[in-house]
C-alpha cells in the first residue's frame, strides 16, 4: 500500500468517527423553587377563608400543595422559578417534586401549565388575583403507589422573563393529590438542561 493510500485510508476513518460522534451533552444545572402555593377556586363555603369566600385564602405558607379537579373544588399548585442560565440556552427543563404526602391507591394524571405571570407572592396570592394561565402543555401519568416523575418544564422554561423568573401551575387532569411545599423544607427541584 502506498503512503498516499494509507493517508486517505486514515483521512476516511477519521471523517466517519467525527460525523458518527454523539454530540456533547447538555449541561445540567438545578435549583430549588423560589416560592409556591396552592391556588383555590370554589363556589362552596370556605370556613378557614375570609368572609367565608375560598377565593380569598391565601394558602402560600402551607407545608403542602394541593391540587384538585372535581366536585365544587378546582385547587393546582402555583410554583415559582428562576432560571439559572438564559432562556435562549435553555434545551429542556424538569421539575422534580417531593413525594406525596401520601401514595395515591389509583392512578392521576398531572398537567403542567405555564403561569401568564411571575407577579405574586406567597403573603397575598388568592385565587383572585392569583396569575392566568395557558392551556396544559404537558401531562405525566402517574401509576398507582409511585410518586411524581420528573415533569417537562420546558415550554414555560423557554417562556421565562428577561431576568429568568418564571411560573407554573400543576394540577391533576382528574382526581386530587398532595404534595410537600417549599415550606416543609422540600421543595420543587427545577432542572436546567443547556447548551
Amino acid at each position: 500500500m502506498h503512503f498516499s493510500s494509507c493517508v486517505l485510508v486514515s483521512a476516511l476513518a477519521l471523517v466517519a468517527n467525527v460525523a458518527t460522534a454523539s454530540p456533547p451533552p447538555l449541561q445540567q444545572l438545578s435549583r430549588p423553587a423560589l416560592k409556591d402555593s396552592t391556588i383555590f377556586r370554589s363556589t362552596v363555603y370556605c370556613a378557614d377563608c375570609p368572609e367565608g369566600n375560598c377565593y380569598m385564602c391565601t394558602l402560600g405558607h402551607n407545608n403542602t400543595l394541593v391540587a384538585n379537579t372535581g366536585g365544587m373544588a378546582y385547587l393546582r399548585a402555583l410554583v415559582g422559578f428562576q432560571l439559572p442560565v438564559p432562556a435562549k440556552k435553555v434545551k429542556k427543563c424538569t421539575v422534580q417534586f417531593p413525594a406525596f404526602v401520601k401514595l395515591m391507591e389509583a392512578p392521576i394524571n398531572i398537567t403542567v401549565s405555564e403561569a401568564k405571570s411571575n407577579d405574586w407572592n406567597e403573603d397575598t396570592v388568592t385565587g383572585e388575583n392569583a396569575p392566568e394561565t395557558g392551556e396544559p402543555f404537558s401531562t405525566s401519568h402517574v401509576p398507582a403507589l409511585t410518586n411524581p416523575p420528573a415533569l417537562d418544564a420546558t415550554e414555560a422554561c423557554k417562556n421565562a422573563a428577561e431576568n429568568g423568573d418564571f411560573s407554573i401551575y400543576v394540577g391533576a387532569q382528574f382526581g386530587r393529590f398532595e404534595i410537600w411545599s417549599k415550606d416543609s423544607g422540600n421543595p420543587a427541584i427545577l432542572h436546567t438542561y443547556y447548551k
